[in-house]
């Protein structure tokens, strides 16, 4: 049998809702119960700005690690709201998992020490019941009142929508950040001037336009097309706040669901806008446009012939389609691939012959195991 260190773990947790609580009022309390009780070898977990609902908090899964290498004996907490507030997890640790590791438990506040036969031990699933009841109460008020803001046409947090900061004098309201504003007009402008997403994001890439991360967070980054398509769809860019659109399933998990859209809330005109209505308009109806009508059928099977990657069919500024790679375009500097591009008209009367010549139908097109084919990319060739 492997014999536990003789070390105690002191546990200290506060989330952004303990307005009553502190991590240096916890310590202290620690602190003076372990010089009470001659623990000498001692050591702390602090998990700052960590809710009681979440267990998968850094530094108390370095506690189960360290538990799990014989490393602690003895866990001891301030009160068990500080090990955690949902009633079912706070029952498996101290019910299953502490005994069945041989890993003395004590909660100083509520008098719990399961090496000892304390019939105040009997309430630790009563307690624990309350411990989540309070948050569960707390998770309603807190949405109510987001929820009352966001319909004042308050901003209730989240990412600053590029372009934006938050108002120095009141942090529910958005400012124009003008260095960004900059730059998320010269994305309107392209797409005005009829550039694809995907035709905005090179243009962007090849002149070295920093990307939100990397002004933001000093981060590297690219620009993708998704980040660039949320820019042109946005509404806050007119000066209208959208909100509401996701919801959390339950307090205790943090899984993301969407809200349908007739529970969005939306206020208009509630900040500066940095683009105008017109502009916003003229760009929407540009991208609702249908795209040439065999693009789809293609999108997902064209390869490059020189490095494999696929091929996406873009539209020219002389309204002409023509194939391209992807991976060359996005690695301009790294020359990880040849210069081309390949007419799309062409492109097709080479697909229809191929076609016509092994006895297949348009429909079959999809079937075709292209990445395989050696027959196929030779009409990819530049």
């Amino acid at each position: 049998m492997i014999l536990r260190e003789n070390k105690v773990a002191l546990y200290v947790r506060l989330s952004k809702e303990d307005t009553n609580e502190s991590i240096d009022n916890q310590k202290k309390i620690l602190l003076d119960f372990c010089l009470n009780c001659k623990f000498n070898n001692y050591c702390f977990y602090i998990d700052d700005g960590w809710t009681g609902t979440n267990f998968n908090r850094p530094q108390f899964q370095q506690l189960i690690t360290d538990i799990f290498n014989y490393k602690i004996n003895t866990v001891i907490v301030k009160d068990l709201s500080r090990l955690g507030r949902d009633y079912i997890k706070v029952g498996e640790y101290i019910e299953h998992f502490f005994p069945l590791n041989n890993v003395r438990f004590i909660s100083i506040n509520d008098n719990i020490d399961t090496a000892s036969d304390n019939s105040l031990n009997d309430l630790i699933p009563f307690k624990s019941i309350i411990n989540d009841m309070y948050s569960k109460d707390l998770s309603k008020k807190i949405r109510s009142s987001i929820k009352s803001m966001q319909k004042r046409g308050l901003w209730t947090g989240g990412c600053i929508p590029f372009g934006y900061k938050k108002d120095l004098k009141n942090k529910h309201k958005l400012v124009i950040n003008l260095k960004e504003a900059k730059i998320v007009k010269l994305i309107f402008n392209l797409a005005y001037n009829d550039y694809s997403p995907s035709m905005i994001r090179d243009y962007l890439i090849n002149n070295n336009i920093k990307t939100i991360s990397q002004i933001r967070k000093n981060k590297d980054s690219k620009w993708s097309i998704t980040v660039i398509k949320n820019i042109l769809t946005n509404e806050v860019y007119i000066g209208n706040l959208v909100q509401n659109k996701h919801y959390r399933f339950s307090y205790k998990y943090r899984k993301i669901i969407n809200n349908p859209k007739n529970l969005w809330i939306k206020k208009e005109n509630i900040h500066p806008a940095i683009i105008s209505h017109e502009l916003f308009k003229i760009v929407q109806e540009k991208m609702n446009k249908k795209t040439h009508s065999n693009k789809k059928i293609f999108s997902s099977i064209l390869y490059c012939f020189e490095c494999k990657h696929k091929l996406s069919v873009r539209k020219g500024r002389n309204n002409k389609f023509y194939l391209c790679c992807n991976y060359y375009r996005s690695n301009l500097k790294k020359q990880v691939c040849s210069s081309h591009g390949f007419s799309y008209n062409c492109f097709i009367k080479e697909i229809l012959t191929f076609l016509r010549n092994n006895s297949l139908k348009i429909e079959d097109i999809s079937k075709l195991e292209i990445s395989q084919n050696k027959d196929v990319f030779i009409f990819l060739k530049n």
